[in-house]
């Protein structure tokens, strides 16, 4: 039978208070697989106005509800790789479930994957971010940070970086076929997504360099109010999956399909965004210094460098010897060029782009917003209009902002951790540059942090609580915090 060990019983009776019964005794045949792990957690959340502070709620994969009070209960159970085989499987289930304000069950993660070396093939729902960048305390990477509900997919691809030449060149990369939700005005659309990385210098050498891509795009599907036109439907044969992985412009290649649209004959099918990113590491003895860019761009206008300076621009110092403060992270994101704005470089480089004066409105799409599971895919420093005191759908009505980030963590002893972030950001709508540019008095401001606690109790529990606070005029003033439990069954 599954035993407990004896210093971890005071953990038990505040799972029980939470209203936690999931720990079952079960038989164990023969060897003990020392892969399989589980475990249980419950978070209370309470704030003065009813909505969940900013920074609690984001980048936790929709795992926290926006209302309270009420209660979060997650369960997870899953398997590693065991990495000294050539070839094995792993899996991840998680069920998460909301009580109070707001009610709500699912599952967070659900996926299968088999390894044979360092190239896997997985399928199912799955916890992800890409780009480059501090994964650890980011405020949200600019295309796909973690902040919304995993979509489900089939992926394959390598599971680290591939070294080649002794070690002096990586290469990471990805190629999936996803399926979005129906809440947008598009229903039974698909995801189409790959990205390349590479890192020059030896893994564990003084400087890396990385350079890679990742694209994203919402392709197909059907409107779900129709109108009796041609544009009911969207493309969805694989003369337009072509197109949409190739991003080709030539029609002569393959003949398009029979309900493709004017837009999409002359320009891409589907709704194409993601970021070309660029990062430097250096690796002293004591830790690690990244500096990192993630350029901004939607449709096929990437190459016409009119986004290049649209982006997360970031700094992240980690110190490896254990102190107060053990990691900094600094971030500037800023998204008001939009496409019309002749960049430095593309003056530099003499690049004249046809589309210049349209302006690409971030995160929107007629045929849908860069959102799932109604949460920003994206960073969650552009706010969904869900969420914000303006109110309204899945939209990101102002979407130029310009926003600042700290994120701290360290401890205090070897069983206590804290860790605060901090933004201070100004929202405004779309402009086309022809016009004037946006001022300063355009904006609307917004700071939000946090703080958090975590004291490990013994190997098996922790206890974690949260301060968040916002004040502005984007989401709601709040003042509000959580309290949770984390127990490790095996």
């Amino acid at each position: 039978m599954l035993q407990l060990r004896r210093n971890a019983f005071y953990c038990i009776p505040i799972l029980l208070f939470g209203g936690i019964l999931l720990i079952q005794h079960f038989p164990l045949i023969g060897r003990v697989d020392t892969t399989i792990h589980a475990r249980i957690e419950a978070q209370f959340l309470a704030s003065n106005v009813g909505t969940t502070p900013f920074w609690i709620r984001s980048l936790q994969y929709g795992q926290v509800p926006m209302e309270n009070p009420g209660a979060v209960i997650r369960a997870w159970s899953g398997k590693n790789y065991h990495l000294k085989k050539k070839s094995d499987w792993k899996y991840e289930l998680e069920a998460t479930g909301w009580g109070g304000k707001q009610n709500e069950f699912g599952l967070t993660q659900a996926y299968i994957s088999g390894r044979r070396g360092k190239w896997e093939l997985w399928a199912g729902r799955r916890k992800e971010i890409y780009g480059l960048g501090d994964s650890t305390l980011s405020g949200g990477f600019y295309a796909w940070s973690g902040n919304a509900l995993p979509i489900p997919k089939v992926q394959i691809g390598t599971r680290d970086y591939l070294n080649l030449f002794k070690g002096w060149l990586g290469v990471h990369m990805t190629f999936s076929h996803g399926w979005m939700d129906n809440l947008g005005p598009t229903i039974h659309g698909f995801l189409h997504q790959k990205s390349l990385y590479g890192r020059f210098g030896r893994q564990d050498g003084f400087i890396n360099v990385f350079a890679g891509i990742n694209h994203q795009v919402i392709w197909a599907g059907e409107a779900k109010v129709k109108t009796g036109n041609k544009t009911d439907f969207y493309p969805s044969h694989l003369d337009t999956y072509f197109y949409v992985v190739t991003v080709l412009k030539d029609r002569e290649l393959i003949k398009p399909d029979s309900t493709a649209t004017y837009d999409d004959l002359g320009n891409q099918f589907g709704n194409h965004l993601g970021s070309f990113d660029l990062a430097i590491k250096f690796q002293p003895h004591w830790g690690e210094i990244l500096i990192y860019k993630q350029s901004a761009y939607e449709t096929g206008r990437g190459f016409a460098l009119t986004q290049i300076n649209d982006g997360l621009t970031g700094i992240s110092i980690k110190n490896k010897t254990g102190s107060f403060i053990d990691r900094i992270t600094l971030e500037y994101l800023y998204t008001a060029n939009q496409g019309n704005y002749i960049s430095g470089l593309a003056e530099f480089f003499k690049i004249k782009d046809p589309h210049q004066s349209e302006i690409e409105s971030y995160f929107n799409n007629g045929r849908g917003s860069w959102q799932y599971g109604g949460k920003g895919i994206g960073t969650p420093l552009i706010i969904i209009d869900s969420e914000s005191q303006q109110g309204g759908g899945l939209n990101f009505t102002l979407n130029a902002v310009k926003s600042f980030y700290l994120g701290i963590s360290g401890r205090i002893n070897n069983t206590t951790f804290w860790q605060s972030r901090l933004s201070s950001s100004f929202y405004a709508s779309a402009r086309n540059h022809i016009a004037p540019r946006l001022s300063e008095s355009d904006f609307i401001t917004q700071f939000s942090g946090i703080i958090s606690l975590q004291k490990i109790l013994n190997d098996q529990c922790n206890l974690n609580l949260q301060f968040g606070y916002d004040e502005g005029s984007r989401v709601k003033n709040t003042l509000g915090g959580s309290v949770g439990i984390k127990y490790r069954l095996f």
